[in-house]
């Protein structure tokens, strides 16, 4: 069933406007002044629309429509480019330094990963440059505080802060986070590291002597008591669960936890959503009217239901600060104050109505929330619910033939039903942002909604209540949720370790998003099972990235050096769609960061990328291999080359492990052996392996192999019919002389430069043999750049730190070169 316009006629206004909201910031956009002028022009031609004609209301809303997606275009860039004042930290911070600040503390720390997690509004800075002191500043800063969770942070407290400000940096590589956007959608555009907290001291002290008015956060510093009486009470993955489902604060969940609650499906139940603010609502309303029932002055004015309305909303408008304001607790509390709008003013209501209305309020208050997954899921589930209610009427009993088994049979139904609508709804842009969907997310929500929201939920939600006058009974409550808890860990984990349960898949675009939802606008409508099955059968294949867009360059390969930060990774795409990984590695693998599982994973997906069939690994230094693993576990690659196995590394071995696991051979490559080979002319070879150089070779002068894992690694050429690239891993200078023997071998268009561009690497005598047209530096580090020995190189250079990933198209005749960033050099 779609959606009819006349009943809603803010639904198709509101797709106008995000349509424009979402195209904010493209490049392809034309520039800002040719949208007024067209907005202009719209505008006239509306206000003719509105003469009496008979046409006139269909003339006003084909005109109306794109004027609210240039609109929606233009609030929206106003928040990508705001006009900041000239005393705005990020105007004061222009690269990284040490400096010190004083502000407010504005939501309560959150403790993640052993850092503590704060922001600050702030108001006054003292830089090293400043010869007159603290200047005043204005904005919000993200503080990384190198410690556990800090005890004695109060919101709405002044604090002094030492700390390293920086601005953070825009996505360098296709299909990464954008952190610098994320931060962007709570007006946060500079970010600071605190090493120690000593450098935290607080102005001026709370004052707990006399009484004062709640300020502004005054939830804020009740979230953070109720959370210190949970840990103080409770173990701790029961406070994370408690502190997911009451607080909206995921952060203290252990891996595994999240890991089982994603592989199962259910991630969502863990974020405070309409579901929970729906159980609050009924709790709140049934409180009421019982204790309206019972004074009957009240009832002779106003009916009972209309009074629980009116005294249950300040206490939805209260929870919902308590939940942090999120999303889709804004979305729910304004589509729950059009409902109870609708019954006070005996007015009929439409939920999609009402959907829109929720969402032009939040994009009024932030348009570039329309860019984060919880809007857009949040949303997509909800329209989806919707127009799945009317399907229900089939299946519902008759009220003269209802009994028992018949009633719960309809509960079970109905819900497996509406989860599935949400399901399909949401699993587009599940893969868009997260690229992994479950299969089992409907039964499980299904299993695991009791426990959790009809169970845990209110029980925790009377904690809350009282646990400032009954600490005693707020425990007792509390454990007796934990039930709940328990119950809902057994089904997820015996759910997530079925096979098959979850799937990650290849990032769709844009054509395949927009072909999965008419697709699915179809399915709604269709009522016979034959054609809803295929209609889903289609919708399935879409999302499987098993259908791929024609390429424009189908002769081409393209050579990819990805900016993973203080790493190496490479990836060689063929015109056949075979795909070869050179290193995988970046910064020191932790619990929460994984190269592979961030950068290199994301770009492959990006690039519709299903499998890669082999890995060269240079050599058994972290920083180019830690991120295999996981690649290894996900893309199942057929050929592990390396220069040796005999390594003692912990995190050498799991590389070894996974490739056991995945049946990928593991081979040592061979000094002049042709490790892979493809269409063009392509070939890599193998022009040295230092690690076996002294076992093979004797001549005057060349040194053994080293202890130094640097000079143990591959040389690297990659021949593309006239085109040439070279990969020298991270050889010094010392070891440079074995190579420089074969000097007609090294001339290569294209250099990824020894040891990340460091004075240790790249002697003048080997860059004159290489003589290379372009330079990469695969680096986390600005500066110093170009690199001091490679300035006089004649060619151009990249960084990718600078420059962002770096692109190379080669069809065996030419290269073309360009960068994810626009940096100049």
């Amino acid at each position: 069933m779609l959606p009819q316009t006349d009943r809603n006629p803010l639904l198709p206004v509101l797709l106008a406007f995000a349509t424009g909201a979402m195209a904010a910031g493209a490049d392809w956009m034309p520039t800002a002044t040719l949208l007024w002028l067209a907005a202009i022009l719209i505008a006239s031609l509306t206000s003719i629309a509105l003469l009496p004609r008979q046409t006139a209301r269909a003339r006003l809303l084909i005109l109306l429509l794109p004027l609210f997606c240039i609109s929606g275009l233009l609030y929206t860039d106003s928040f990508l480019h705001p006009k900041l004042p000239a005393h705005h930290i990020s105007n004061l911070i222009l690269n990284k330094q040490d400096v010190s600040l004083t502000g407010k503390l504005i939501q309560k720390p959150v403790f993640k990963h052993d850092k503590t997690y704060l922001v600050l509004e702030t108001d006054s800075i003292l830089l090293p440059s400043s010869p007159y002191g603290p200047i005043a500043a204005t904005g919000r800063v993200a503080l990384t505080v190198n410690a556990p969770l800090l005890k004695g942070l109060i919101p709405g407290q002044d604090y002094l802060v030492r700390s390293r400000l920086s601005l953070p940096d825009k996505p360098a590589t296709p299909g990464a986070f954008d952190y610098a956007g994320h931060l962007a959608v709570d007006e946060i555009l500079v970010t600071g590291w605190v090493a120690t907290p000593i450098f935290i001291q607080p102005i001026s002290l709370p004052d707990t002597g006399s009484f004062s008015l709640p300020n502004r956060y005054f939830l804020e510093k009740f979230r953070l008591q109720f959370e210190d009486f949970l840990h103080a009470n409770l173990t701790p993955d029961n406070t994370a669960l408690y502190q997911a489902l009451l607080v909206g604060d995921s952060s203290s969940l252990s891996p595994e936890i999240s890991e089982t609650y994603r592989a199962s499906g259910i991630m969502h139940i863990l974020a405070i959503s309409g579901t929970h603010l729906v159980v609050v609502a009924f709790l709140i309303t049934v409180f009421f009217r019982f204790v309206i029932g019972r004074i009957p002055g009240l009832l002779l004015r106003l009916p009972a239901i209309k009074i629980s309305l009116i005294l249950s909303f300040p206490v939805l408008v209260l929870y919902a600060g308590f939940a942090g304001f999120h999303p889709p607790v804004v979305r729910a509390l304004i589509m729950t104050a059009v409902f109870m709008t609708a019954i006070l003013m005996d007015r009929q209501w439409s939920s999609l109505n009402n959907l829109a209305i929720a969402a032009f309020c939040i994009l009024l208050l932030n348009p570039l929330s329309i860019h984060t997954a919880s809007f857009q899921l949040s949303f997509a589930a909800t329209a989806a619910i919707i127009l799945a209610m009317p399907h229900l009427a089939a299946w519902r009993p008759k009220n003269n033939k209802r009994s028992i088994v018949q009633t719960l049979k309809f509960f079970i139904i109905s819900g497996l039903f509406i989860s599935c609508a949400a399901f399909l709804a949401t699993a587009p842009l599940a893969l868009l942002h997260f690229n992994r969907i479950s299969l089992l997310g409907p039964i499980t929500t299904l299993a695991v909604t009791p426990f959790l929201c009809f169970w845990t939920l209110p029980v925790g939600l009377l904690a809350v209540l009282s646990h400032s006058l009954f600490p005693t009974f707020s425990i007792f409550l509390l454990h007796a949720g934990t039930f709940g808890i328990q119950s809902s860990h057994m089904l997820t984990t015996f759910l997530a370790g079925l096979p098959f349960t979850s799937f990650w898949l290849p990032t769709p675009t844009r054509p395949v998003l927009i072909l999965s939802y008419a697709l699915l606008l179809l399915i709604f409508r269709l009522k016979r099972p034959l054609p809803v099955l295929t209609g889903l059968a289609c919708f399935a294949l879409l999302l499987s990235g098993q259908i791929s867009l024609p390429k424009h360059n189908d002769n081409t390969t393209q050579i990819s050096f990805l900016s993973v930060g203080n790493g190496s990774a490479t990836v060689v795409e063929q015109p056949d769609n075979s795909v070869i990984l050179i290193d995988g590695g970046g910064p020191p693998t932790t619990g929460f960061y994984d190269v592979g599982e961030r950068v290199i994973a994301p770009f492959l997906w990006h690039r519709q990328i299903r499998k890669v069939e082999q890995i060269i690994l240079t050599h058994a230094h972290a920083d180019h291999f830690n991120g295999l693993p996981w690649i290894i576990k996900r893309f199942q690659p057929k050929i592990l080359w390396l220069s040796e196995t005999a390594i003692h590394d912990a995190g050498f071995g799991a590389v070894l492990y996974e490739a056991k696991q995945a049946g990928c051979r593991v081979r040592v490559a061979k000094e002049g052996e042709v490790l892979a080979s493809g269409k063009n002319g392509l070939t890599i070879t193998c022009l040295a392996n230092m690690a076996l150089a002294g076992n093979t070779t004797s001549g005057a002068g060349e040194k053994t192999p080293s202890d130094n894992p640097n000079n143990r690694g591959l040389i690297l050429r990659l021949n593309n019919g006239d085109n040439s690239f070279l990969f020298p891993g991270d050889i010094e200078k010392d070891y440079e002389e074995h190579i420089l023997r074969k000097s007609a071998l090294l001339k290569a268009d294209v250099l990824l430069m020894p040891h990340h561009g460091l004075r240790s690497s790249g002697s003048a005598r080997f860059m004159e043999a290489v003589a290379p047209r372009y330079c990469v530096v695969s680096t986390g580090k600005k500066e110093p750049f170009p690199p001091p020995q490679y300035r006089d190189s004649g060619g151009d250079i990249f960084s990718t730190a600078l420059h962002g990933s770096i692109f190379f198209q080669s069809d065996g005749k030419a290269i073309t070169a360009r960068t994810y960033r626009n940096a100049t050099h």
